[in-house]
């Protein structure tokens, strides 16, 4: 649904010929572009060349319900199990980067719909109630405003009779994602980065100090390299032991009335989930 919009730009051509680098960034996503854009406003005179193999945002970067959460954990409840310790600086790290995307995506002037709203998580069977309490307890704990509502107060926003309960999230963005990543590219390629779709990278070796990549029709050789693959088969094999991947279903719907949006409710535009 993001990505088929008329506003995505035109594919740039594969690399053709051999290149050096400072920096060579593998990976067209969300996290490949920032590294590219970051390196070059860092230092601007660095020599920064990024390659995609098929065409950026192709991956979970534009195929994505749209919520730019700031856990870096993958919720509360999973973060607390696996590092208890580590949580509270997790939670002032995911904060932090929510609010570093948001001033980005002002300064840059990247029209993407973005917008601060509640997320909300509904329970849709009773046994689920229970674990959205104890959600909202941990978060509690640590400091997190967290919102219980019972199934009256989750059917006042939404009009669902299928949600039996819910928690609210305050703080968290809405996004276009496939425009965020088209308004980073751009803001790549004006800052000066060599920008190659349709250019995957078939081995990772070193040269001497250097690294050399090799594509199907040229080779980069850099100074360093950066690997923003993430949950695609890693260049190098010891690195598949700490990627694991994780997805949704993500649900779209027609383009509703206004009879049919005032029969749901949802005035406050909240990103829901169960």
């Amino acid at each position: 649904f993001w990505l088929d919009s008329p506003a995505r730009p035109e594919q740039t051509l594969p690399l053709a010929a051999d290149v050096t680098c400072d920096l060579l960034v593998i990976g067209g996503g969300f996290s490949g572009l920032w590294t590219a854009l970051l390196a070059k406003q860092r230092n601007p005179a660095r020599d920064v060349v990024l390659v995609e193999a098929g065409r950026v945002a192709d991956g979970a970067s534009g195929r994505n319900g749209g919520f730019v959460s700031p856990s870096l954990t993958h919720g509360i409840s999973n973060g607390s199990e696996r590092w208890p310790d580590e949580m509270p600086e997790l939670l002032r790290l995911g904060h932090a980067n929510l609010d570093a995307i948001e001033i980005d995506i002002e300064s840059l002037g990247i029209d993407c719909g973005f917008r601060r709203a509640d997320e909300i998580t509904a329970a849709v069977q009773e046994h689920q109630v229970a674990d959205l309490l104890r959600t909202a307890a941990t978060a509690r704990a640590l400091g997190e405003p967290v919102e219980v509502l019972d199934a009256a107060g989750v059917r006042s926003r939404v009009r669902s009779a299928s949600y039996l309960g819910a928690i609210a999230e305050p703080g968290i963005g809405l996004v276009d994602p496939a425009r965020l990543a088209w308004g980073l590219l751009r803001a790549c390629r004006s800052l000066g980065v060599h920008v190659f779709e349709g250019t995957p990278v078939v081995s990772l070796d070193r040269d001497g100090a250097l690294m050399l990549a090799s594509t199907p029709s040229a080779r980069v050789t850099a100074g360093r390299v950066a690997m923003a693959t993430n949950v695609y088969p890693p260049l190098l094999k010891r690195v598949s032991h700490y990627v694991v991947p994780v997805y949704d279903y993500v649900l779209m719907s027609e383009p509703l009335t206004d009879e049919q949006w005032a029969a749901i409710g949802w005035d406050g535009r909240e990103g829901m989930s169960d």
